[in-house]
């Protein structure tokens, strides 16, 4: 995936490989957006710095385990998320968002071992990676149950949560495909084949992501004037991310 100013082209071009519906509203926000406030995760520097740091292999191990660490908190929060939202069809979205999740967090520590044959961690590592997989299913999973009324999110606070997943998830595809560079550089041979099937079903799913909340926004934008409120919104929420990744990035003492 190109990571630059077309970054709106490219994920509407991922949107096409899980068969997702059209979205004209959506699509001309995104790229209104994106023109507005070029997303600090598209420009080059972004992916030069991690494929430098990515060259340490120790870096890119410990990134590995941390990536397992926060896609199973993330499945927590997006599951207690769910329980939030009033709207019944929005919470079941977001509780299967949470599935993909849990799964991510242990793909990652499959994919470490795949990378890094033999990695000899001692047992209190081992065991806090254990625990960092929450390993929900469909059957086995946290309380559905939603929150007092009074604590729910109704419709225009659900969408306002859900723009910052949905960015969230965007730059979580433009990152998928760094991984799967660096995955490549420092995994034998005979690994990649699998690595490969990780990384696209990794990708694969964070498009499904971006994909079930374009069809929410879709749907809201089109009805009434809430076409030009969606517009401000989304370009709000894509300001306040790009602020909280420049921060993240000062914390790295990574420069833009």
């Amino acid at each position: 995936m190109a990571r630059s100013s077309n970054l709106a082209s490219n994920v509407l071009g991922e949107l096409k490989h899980v068969q997702a519906r059209q979205y004209p509203l959506y699509n001309a926000i995104l790229k209104h957006a994106f023109d507005t406030h070029q997303p600090v995760f598209a420009k080059s520097i972004f992916a030069k710095r991690y494929a430098e740091l990515s060259d340490d292999g120790e870096w890119f191990a410990n990134q590995l385990v941390a990536n397992s660490c926060l896609e199973g908190y993330g499945a927590q929060q997006i599951w207690n998320f769910s329980n939030q939202l009033d709207n019944d069809e929005y919470a079941r979205r977001v509780r299967q968002h949470a599935l993909d999740e849990s799964r991510h967090s242990t793909m990652f520590i499959s994919m470490l071992n795949l990378v890094y044959p033999g990695l000899d961690l001692d047992q209190d590592t081992l065991s806090k990676i254990e625990d960092m997989q929450p390993k929900f299913t469909p059957t086995q999973h946290p309380d559905i149950a939603k929150v007092p009324e009074e604590e729910r999110l109704f419709e225009l606070a659900s969408i306002n949560e859900l723009v910052q997943v949905h960015i969230t998830e965007i730059r979580a595809l433009v990152l998928q495909y760094m991984v799967r560079d660096a995955l490549l550089k420092h995994a034998p041979e005979e690994s990649h084949a699998r690595l490969k099937k990780f990384s696209d079903s990794l990708i694969r799913d964070e498009a499904k992501h971006i994909n079930y909340s374009a069809e929410i926004f879709e749907d809201y934008a089109s009805r009434g004037n809430n076409k030009d409120f969606f517009y401000q919104m989304f370009e709000d929420r894509l300001c306040d991310f790009n602020e909280l990744t420049k921060i993240e990035l000062e914390r790295e003492d990574i420069e833009l």
